[in-house]
């Protein structure tokens, strides 16, 4: 048994433009039919990409201004796109498709073809399926019958006179012209319009359908002209004609009802021509006998434009409010109040815009009640001005006269909580949403929305528990994702998080955050920068450098506070980033209060030896000495150090020494100096200044041996050793490698010091202990050149 289930109905109004999709489920075969029908003829196209995968593109004609959302569904996405002018529908099929077109009905069809023979239609329909619904039933292409009898016409009645007569068609040929132009204009073709009605009278200068006829050619000339101003398309014709027409038209037919319209068009004409004398009269003419026409109303607004435009305000609002106050077509009416409130705004005076709309609602509200659809229209269009009290206040005045019954009642229950909301009566609204819920929950049309609008308000309720905020901005987030409620909810938790200090957790929410949309007041990554920085702050006071330096990096952060910024920078040089630690005691080296300056002037040393810019460190020599003498303050160890090696890089001696004196009076006795004096041992060893060398080595040695420590030893030793040999001091290089001999040595040291003390042994005659000497250098396995000068010194003996 098959079974039929219709699942969706998709319908999109886009002006003139109906997209309709409906879908369902035919033995278990999910399929749907798309439907495009417009006013004028548009085309569809087959493209098909590299893999032979099907999409539709369809091109309407004009500009549509206004954003469309893509529409996602199971069988096929369709997508809306303006270009060059031109908007376009693209269709992308998830199945098998077909595109057909829908041609004029086999009855008005006077030969059927299987294949269409043009490529614009008003209706295309695209079919989607599954799988094929038919598969054992062969399908044909379609029905072939090219063939025209024109003798042999289907039945037809034509026209009946007053008496119910048909009227002879030899005799009012014109009748089916006049219903052609006639369904031109209401299909938009107004050009056409205006061709078609100079030919048909041309043909049938006396039809009975004269009158009729221009009308419909004044009203297409002015619907042209007027979309001229637009996009300055050019016609067969100008407004003159339409005058010229006009008063033809005005003289002949005088007692025609539609005359106040004619003189409405010729008004409008005359202000587009610049010709206010002439406009004025036939508005005078409308005022004086057709006082209570719409179109003697909507002449009056047309004039009222054109005043405003120059300069006549106070002219133009008299007229606005006398239309507003004065129309009974409540369209007409509306417009008077939108012009007065749009041009109210635009004037910054959004207060009397208010005001002028609040006499509409309160002078004319049973007025309003006479037409509940227009009325409708008019609360949205408050609604889109942004005058949501107004809006919702025509909702509840319409509601209040609703039955349940009432097809639009559903719609302007859940408009009228939309109204409330957005104009912040939160109470207001929420009552309107649970009398939505309350009367629609089973089978409204909006109760998804509802909830969802239910769920938004909870962001304007005062509540202040935190355990049951968190919980509920959860739920909004899990329910919601990306949706406008969900991205609202997410910032809110992060503004809780922030609120509880719970800075890791908000981070770990990052990504997300940085997906939500830059619509809100609080921005997404100012609370993830806040957080970052608060957090980092936590890890500065705990001296967690890993953590700070991460964080700092990640986020870009920047502290103020000269303790955080010590802190930091600290860290910076803690972990090598040396630039990043300059960037902050740069900022400081003018610091009014010299002690501030004197701190900060040494860490830019620190910072700038680490990055080996050893003349900018030189530079700061003096003015640091200058610093420390002012503020009586000892200049920093590490700084002394580093302004020592950046001298000794730039081979600037005497100055270098200089530091090494000042280190040595404000930190006698310390064991981090014995860097420095290694680094003179070196200098001395090279320029053989063995006087210098045996001073620096004597510190070190003091140094180590006052510290219980051999951190350069038998470095120190062995040079010290050289320099009293060539000073001729043999004994006392005798004594002192026989105290390092009493020390651990790896075996490539004891052998050269077996050497030395061999050798000095022999310069002071006493062979038998150079012979004692030599014989354990070489009781040895190490491999070394010292050895080998014992074994030949052996010999000797």
């Amino acid at each position: 048994m098959k079974l039929i289930l219709i699942l969706l109905v998709l319908s999109v109004h886009i002006f003139a433009l109906d997209i309709v999709f409906n879908s369902g489920k035919e033995s278990k075969i999910n399929y749907a039919i798309l439907h495009i029908i417009d006013t004028k003829p548009l085309i569809c196209e087959t493209i098909s990409d590299a893999f032979e995968k099907k999409h539709y593109i369809c091109k309407i004609d004009k500009s549509i201004h206004k954003t469309f959302e893509s529409k996602k569904l199971k069988l096929a996405e369709i997508d809306f796109y303006e270009k060059d002018k031109e908007f376009y529908i693209a269709i992308e099929p998830k199945v098998n498709s077909k595109i057909l077109p829908v041609e004029d009905s086999l009855y008005n069809t006077t030969a059927i073809l299987a294949q269409p023979v043009q490529k614009y239609y008003t209706h295309w329909i695209i079919l989607l399926e599954e799988a094929s619904l038919y598969a054992e039933k062969p399908v044909l292409n379609g029905l072939d019958f090219p063939i025209n009898f024109e003798k042999y016409k289907r039945p037809y009645i034509g026209a009946l006179d007053l008496n119910g007569a048909p009227i002879s068609y030899a005799q009012s040929k014109d009748i089916q012209l006049y219903l052609d132009i006639k369904k031109e204009y209401e299909n938009g073709l107004f050009e056409e319009v205006v061709k078609d009605v100079k030919k048909v009278l041309t043909l049938f200068p006396n039809s009975i359908f004269r009158s009729e006829l221009e009308l419909y050619s004044m009203r297409s000339m002015d619907k042209v002209l007027s979309a001229q101003d637009e996009n300055s398309a050019s016609a067969s014709f100008d407004s003159e004609d339409l005058i010229t027409m006009a008063k033809r038209w005005s003289k002949e037919f005088t007692s025609d009802e539609n005359i106040p319209e004619v003189f409405m068009l010729m008004a409008k004409t005359y202000l587009k021509m610049g010709s206010k004398a002439d406009a004025n009269y036939f508005i005078d003419i409308l005022v004086s006998e057709h006082a209570e026409s719409n179109f003697t109303k909507k002449a009056i607004l047309l004039f009222a434009d054109n005043l405003f435009a120059k300069k006549e305000k106070d002219k133009a609002l008299k007229l606005y409010l006398e239309v507003l106050y004065s129309a009974r077509d409540l369209d007409i009416a509306s417009e008077a109040a939108i012009r007065l409130g749009d041009h109210q705004m635009d004037a910054g005076k959004l207060k009397e815009a208010k005001e002028y709309l609040l006499k509409v609602l309160n002078a004319n509200a049973n007025f309003l009640l006479k037409d509940k659809e227009e009325s409708h229209k008019l609360a949205k269009r408050l609604n889109e001005h942004g005058l949501y009290d107004l809006a919702a206040k025509i909702a509840d005045l319409l509601l209040e006269n609703l039955t349940k019954k009432d097809e639009m009642r559903e719609q302007l229950l859940k408009e009228s909580g939309d109204w409330h909301a957005k104009g912040n009566e939160v109470q207001a609204a929420y009552d309107k949403y649970q009398e939505y819920l309350s009367e629609y929950k089973l089978n409204g049309e909006f109760v998804g929305d509802v909830k969802e609008s239910l769920d938004a308000l909870f962001f304007k309720l005062n509540e202040s528990n935190e355990t049951k905020l968190a919980s509920y901005y959860d739920k909004l987030i899990k329910n919601y994702g990306s949706n406008p409620i969900g991205e609202k909810a997410l910032i809110e938790k992060a503004k809780l998080l922030v609120k509880q200090e719970k800075f890791s957790e908000l981070l770990a929410m990052k990504n997300e955050l940085l997906a939500v949309s830059g619509t809100y007041d609080e921005k997404p990554e100012e609370l993830i920068y806040s957080a970052a920085k608060s957090l980092s702050l936590n890890y500065l006071k705990e001296n967690k450098c890993q953590e700070v330096i991460g964080l700092t990096e990640e986020y870009k952060l920047i502290f103020d506070g000269v303790q955080s910024e010590e802190k930091l920078f600290d860290c910076f040089m803690k972990l090598s980033r040396f630039d990043r630690a300059e960037e902050i005691s740069v900022k400081h080296l003018k610091e009014p209060k010299l002690e501030m300056r004197f701190a900060w002037s040494q860490k830019e040393v620190d910072a700038l030896y680490k990055m080996g810019q050893f003349q900018k460190v030189i530079d700061f020599k003096n003015d640091i000495i200058a610093l420390s003498q002012s503020v009586k303050r000892k200049i920093a160890q590490p700084t002394l150090h580093s302004m020592f090696f950046a001298l000794m890089k730039l081979k600037k001696i005497e100055d270098a020494l200089s530091i090494v004196d000042l280190i040595d009076k404000d930190y006698p006795h310390d064991f981090s100096s014995i860097d420095i004096y290694a680094e003179m041992i070196r200098y001395s060893n090279d320029t053989k200044d063995d006087l210098m060398l045996s001073k620096y080595a004597q510190s070190i040695l003091k140094l180590q041996k006052d510290f219980k420590s051999s951190t350069l030893s038998p470095w120190v030793e062995f040079n010290y050793i050289e320099a009293l040999k060539r000073l001729g001091k043999d004994m006392e290089a005798l004594n002192l490698v026989e105290t390092l001999l009493k020390q651990k040595l790896e075996s490539k040291d004891k052998i050269r010091a077996y050497y030395n003390a061999g050798e000095l042994s022999l310069k002071n005659k006493d062979e038998q202990k150079a012979k004692e000497y030599f014989s354990q250098c070489i009781d040895n396995n190490e491999t070394s050149s010292w050895k080998s000068i014992c074994q030949e010194n052996l010999k000797l003996f």
